[in-house]
């Protein structure tokens, strides 16, 4: 099985290309999710935003604070401006909101 490091950034780089993907939405956004969202949205094992299920399903899992931060500097390494903030959001459904409503 797939390291969840390595899992991630195959769900998020796979994420960023497939039409209506939410992290296609997020990259030029210039936020990244909290580790809490991120891991709401890797435990989902889909993106809900891809409705046309154009994207593969991913097993379900989660991050730990390490992982994250490793995450989060790849992630950082193509958009060096990207700013972890929860905006005002209590969970991934109301940052996601967030999101789509900037």
């Amino acid at each position: 099985m797939q390291d969840k490091i390595s899992l991630a950034k195959k769900v998020l780089t796979e994420n960023t290309e497939v039409l209506y993907g939410i992290f296609g939405m997020i990259n030029t956004s210039g936020y990244f999710p909290p580790h809490k969202f991120l891991n709401e949205f890797f435990l989902n094992g889909n993106d809900p935003c891809d409705q046309d299920g154009r994207m593969d399903v991913w097993w379900p899992f989660k991050l730990s604070e390490d992982e994250y931060l490793e995450v989060l500097t790849w992630w950082k390494l193509e958009y060096p401006d990207t700013v972890v903030d929860n905006l005002g959001a209590d969970n991934w459904n109301g940052w996601v909101q967030e999101i789509l409503e900037n």
